[in-house]
């Protein structure tokens, strides 16, 4: 899932991570309102925003689920917190994931696709 963005922060960019523009369809899961499917925006190492119209309320705070349904893995659910809402979606950060019923953290992710990334080069 983590992608080296190949990108330098430019100087004036005030976000801690710097966002690439993704279209990809997404699976959010909350119990309110069941499952959604959506299309990400924008994707950082620390979270996706997803474009939402229709979103049922969601407080800042709330944890979802996000399914990246266009990734290699599909079946990893993304635990994610909401930052923000607006009239076009919804800011999401990661917290962990999980596969296979156990949870990882997020930084075991980074590690793996580093230790990947290294091998393929």
């Amino acid at each position: 899932m983590f992608v080296d963005l190949g990108l330098q922060r430019h100087m004036r960019e005030k976000r801690s991570s710097v966002r690439k523009e993704v279209r990809a369809r997404v699976r959010i899961t909350h119990s309110t309102f069941g499952v959604i499917r959506a299309w990400t925006r924008n994707i950082s190492d620390r979270g996706v925003y997803v474009e939402l119209r229709d979103k049922p309320h969601l407080p800042v705070g709330a944890h979802i689920k996000l399914q990246m349904l266009d990734s290699a893995m599909p079946e990893i659910a993304f635990n994610m917190k909401v930052e923000r809402t607006d009239a076009e979606g919804i800011s999401l950060s990661f917290v962990d994931y999980e596969i296979r019923g156990e949870r990882h953290s997020m930084e075991s992710l980074r590690q793996v696709w580093h230790r990947q990334a290294s091998l393929s080069s």
